[in-house]
């Protein structure tokens, strides 16, 4: 099959792309221009502008599905920055791709365009409403994107939503900013993260792809995640473990966390501070409340079953980093 994936050069794309051409597939990486992709012999890469319509139909002349991994994943820009990345290039790439020809739209959304204001949600389903709240300016351009592409959907341009939960593997947030935060002494618990969440190991993410490239479904979203749910603060215990940071001991009460942060976003908004903020409500709704999906409707629907579970995740990720450390 003829793939276009867009976020080649992020932690998702770049593993998907791997896992993609070990499949057979025939593969175009799409990475934007400062990105470089001379270090990867044999990928084929594109660089055009994801905002330029011609250069889009041009590069999908010869493909079957469009996968669409880029976004701009922060928890702290301007709402406009937001809009134009995650939801003026969605619905530019999907209306190329309709007149294009493309047959299939795989959109890689997000488990949290379900989340709404501070509440436990549970075992939520995908029928529930998707957000639209302005604090949570990334979840709320993702629920934007996602449904423009579900509304697209026909029978001759199947498009569906993956919603994984919280994605882990080699490479992933913890790697590169959560431990590193964690070791500087700058990341804590919320409630001391004792309470259920949903994950998606990355090896069980390829697996719900796979499905979604091969259903004659369209016009849907799935919750995609490892089946059981986890304690928050033991499974992030465990994952900073096999990569080798500390554990934090500093939590925060929740009920002190939300003001705080909307307090800190006030300062970084309103005052010339250099950086980012230690802690915004998106950070907060993302990470310090009980959260898991059912995927019952994937199981059903795409016949999707998680290939690992949370446990043999930690242990596949181990042998992984262990095996890389020492040089093989």
């Amino acid at each position: 099959m003829n793939i276009f994936l867009t976020g080649a050069s992020g932690f998702v794309g770049n593993n998907l792309m791997t896992f993609l051409i070990n499949q057979g597939h025939d593969v175009i990486g799409h990475v934007r221009g400062d990105k470089d992709s001379g270090s990867h012999p044999g990928r084929k890469f594109s660089h055009i502008n994801l905002l330029n319509h011609h250069e889009i139909l041009h590069t999908l002349s010869d493909i079957d599905t469009v996968i669409h991994c880029a976004a701009h994943v922060r928890t702290w820009s301007t709402p406009e920055i937001f809009y134009q990345n995650n939801v003026l290039v969605t619905k530019s790439i999907l209306e190329s791709a309709k007149q294009a020809g493309v047959q299939r739209f795989i959109f890689l959304s997000c488990a949290s365009v379900m989340m709404q204001q501070q509440q436990a949600l549970l075992n939520i389903v995908e029928s529930f409403p998707i957000t639209n709240r302005d604090e949570l300016p990334y979840v709320r351009s993702k629920a934007l994107a996602e449904a423009l592409v579900l509304e697209a959907a026909t029978e001759y341009f199947k498009t569906i939503a993956l919603r994984p939960a919280f994605i882990w593997g080699q490479g992933d947030i913890i790697d590169r900013q959560i431990g590193k935060a964690s070791r500087a002494g700058k990341f804590g618990w919320f409630n001391q993260g004792n309470y259920l969440y949903s994950t998606c190991y990355i090896e069980n993410l390829y697996e719900a792809v796979s499905k979604a490239i091969s259903t004659d479904r369209f016009g849907e979203a799935y919750f995609i995640s490892d089946g059981e749910a986890v304690s928050f603060r033991s499974f992030m215990s465990k994952r900073l473990l096999i990569s080798n940071f500390p554990t934090p001991s500093l939590s925060i009460p929740i009920k002190l966390a939300w003001p705080l942060a909307r307090f800190t976003e006030n300062g970084w908004k309103y005052l010339p501070l250099k950086g980012f903020p230690p802690i915004t409500r998106e950070i907060v709704r993302l990470i310090g409340l009980p959260f898991t999906v059912s995927i019952e409707k994937a199981i059903q629907q795409l016949d999707y079953r998680p290939v690992y579970s949370v446990h043999q995740g930690l242990h596949h990720l181990a042998s992984q980093i262990e095996s890389r450390q020492m040089g093989h």
